[in-house]
């Protein structure tokens, strides 16, 4: 290969080709500018008409291009051991976010309430996190923006609460929480919901509304309000009569120390909506509902079992009805069991391609192939090409 690199660029050369051109073209073809450039200073030393093929080179010279020439390969190879882990790690996601909404329908002014899960699936150490909320429109117009810091050492659950405008206009709507936790890492989740026009619920009525309603003569006056007649006062003694009544608990007056109209106190009973009652309320009984796990706590227990049982995880991977948490998971089975073929399984291309990105890094460059993201690709492509020509430079190197 080098013999061949070395040729090509003599005769480019010696054809009256500038080395800028010869290099666009190397370049092109897959060569590194570096290595291109070593090439060519390596035959611009020899001067115009010289040959630098290995039979027409003393040992000293022809081994000194050469010599030039793995240096830069090495080059790469540090280079790119030190680079292209960093460049391809902020493709594996480190938190896991998932938000879950208490219901899908609220009204203007109501507080959107939901639960918020966030799973640590990389870092073993406690660390901050900032969480940013954002309510858009079906125009993806921001309506409502709130942001908070959290830390996390595993996992964390709690509810959140955002207050909707009360002048929101019906429509459908979506929450975006957005995670970040580092210089470039972001964890997403979000969900839908609908807003209707409020229902315009009357008043309940009440003694002072200042509002004949009820059973009453007059505004608060009369009936459960107590007071017999009103002119613009509500009068507790009968008109014409100057003398005091005495209250009594047939007088359907709410008086005495009633809790109702001729209810309670004196008059027996315990509660009054409109009727009184001889028993008292019963209690109310709360009934608690366990809540089913969360999808993060599901995607512990999945990579637990993918490490003795993967077969087993798999088929309940595929169980799964969301097609983007079928997907999740079998990423998971694939990378938790080391076992490549799970990867094959997942129907979006973007995780298929992160499922496969540990398995190429590990040496797997038949993955090359299967890879849709052109960076992804390009990075599996130049880790290939560098480890031909380490095993090209270690058999050259064996056979003297």
């Amino acid at each position: 290969m080098v013999d061949q690199l070395l040729s090509y660029v003599q005769e480019q050369l010696a054809k009256g080709y500038k080395p800028e051109s010869i290099k666009n073209t190397l370049v092109r073809q897959g060569y590194s500018p570096a290595l291109v450039d070593g090439v060519i200073e390596s035959v611009g030393r020899q001067g115009p008409g010289q040959s630098i093929s290995p039979s027409s080179l003393s040992p000293e010279k022809a081994i000194l291009p050469k010599m030039m020439i793995i240096i830069v390969v090495l080059g790469l190879i540090i280079t790119g051991a030190i680079i292209l882990p960093d460049m391809l790690r902020p493709k594996e996601a480190l938190l896991d976010v998932v938000a879950t909404p208490q219901k899908l329908v609220y009204y203007p002014g109501e507080q959107l309430a939901f639960t918020l899960e966030i799973i640590n699936m990389g870092s073993e150490e406690r660390f901050d996190i900032i969480l940013n909320f954002r309510v858009l429109d079906s125009a993806s117009s921001i309506i409502v923006e709130r942001g908070k810091t959290t830390a996390i050492s595993t996992s964390t659950s709690f509810h959140e609460t955002i207050e909707l405008p009360s002048n929101m206009k019906p429509g459908d709507y979506t929450l975006n929480v957005i995670a970040n936790y580092g210089e470039g890492k972001l964890a997403t989740s979000s969900f839908s919901f609908g807003v209707e026009k409020a229902a315009v619920v009357p008043p309940k009525a009440t003694c002072n509304d200042k509002t004949r309603n009820q059973d009453e003569v007059g505004p608060d006056c009369g009936g459960v309000c107590g007071g017999y007649w009103y002119d613009g006062s509500c009068h507790s003694t009968p008109k014409g009569e100057e003398a005091v009544v005495v209250a009594s608990c047939n007088d359907r007056i709410m008086n005495q120390n009633e809790v109702g109209v001729d209810c309670g106190g004196v008059c027996g009973g315990y509660w009054y909506d409109g009727s009184c009652h001889s028993s008292q309320k019963e209690p109310t009984t709360t009934i608690t509902v366990e809540p089913e796990p969360s999808f993060a706590r599901i995607m512990i227990d999945m990579s637990k079992l993918a490490k003795t049982s993967p077969e087993q995880a798999k088929m309940q991977c595929l169980d799964m009805e969301k097609v983007n948490e079928r997907d999740i998971c079998l990423k998971t089975v694939a990378q938790s069991s080391n076992k490549v073929q799970y990867c094959d399984l997942i129907t979006d291309t973007v995780e298929k391609d992160n499922c496969y990105i540990p398995f190429f890094m590990a040496g797997d460059y038949t993955l090359c192939e299967r890879l849709t993201d052109p960076q992804s690709k390009k990075s599996c492509e130049t880790l290939r090409e560098i480890q031909q020509i380490k095993e090209a430079m270690e058999q050259e190197a064996a056979s003297g």
